[in-house]
């Protein structure tokens, strides 16, 4: 960690022409003597540009532990057992979820466990069209689902849950030999989905909405 401080140290010092620019920088994004960090981000990557899935991943209405396991995964950089045989970390690839071989794609949603708990929630969020292609998915989320109203927050919701429920199960059965059938893990992800609504600061007719569900 200090080697990655220190490399990102000099690469400041250089994208400011030295060092005293690159203290007037971040003296420019101070405020009684507190730094911001979201000034100083943007002011040291001014030209960087929003992703797709931006909205998709980091929706205020995802949890954060969520949108961050959903944010590797749809770059790709979780650990899955086809990243941790070209880093020469395993020799086999098999999924624990099934009898498949385990990669991005396959853990979300092609997998017949992970696809049985996708297509429960589609069908229990009224979703018009039905698929467990993750490209397909992804690409619906970013183009086609459209509007800031309360039924697309949850359903970007309900997406980030399914990844990082998934992905825990996942581990859960790696790491402590501990499964849960797909019809529990599809209960859980509708209790967090309840729970989150019920207890927040929504309008009467949306949760009436997630109740009739």
């Amino acid at each position: 960690m200090w080697k990655k401080i220190l490399k990102i140290r000099d690469k400041a010092v250089s994208f400011c022409g030295g060092l005293n620019n690159l203290l007037l920088l971040i003296q420019s994004c101070s405020e009684n003597s507190r730094i911001q960090i979201s000034a100083l981000y943007n002011a040291l990557s001014p030209n960087s540009s929003v992703v797709p899935w931006h909205r998709t991943v980091w929706e205020t209405t995802n949890f954060p532990s969520h949108s961050f396991i959903c944010w590797l995964a749809i770059q790709d950089r979780l650990l899955t057992i086809d990243r941790l045989i070209k880093r020469g970390l395993m020799n086999s690839n098999n999924c624990c979820l099934c009898t498949g071989s385990e990669n991005r794609n396959h853990l979300f949603f092609e997998c017949c466990y992970s696809r049985e708990v996708w297509l429960k929630i589609m069908d229990w969020l009224s979703f018009k069209w039905q698929s467990c292609d993750w490209n397909q998915i992804v690409i619906w989320y970013c183009d086609r689902l459209k509007g800031n109203g309360f039924k697309q927050r949850i359903k970007m919701m309900a997406l980030t849950t399914a990844v990082y429920s998934i992905w825990r199960e996942r581990n859960f059965r790696i790491f402590r030999q501990k499964a849960r059938p797909a019809d529990q893990l599809f209960r859980d992800i509708k209790f967090n989905i309840y729970s989150f609504v019920l207890n927040g600061s929504f309008k009467a007719e949306d949760r009436e909405w997630i109740i009739s569900l």
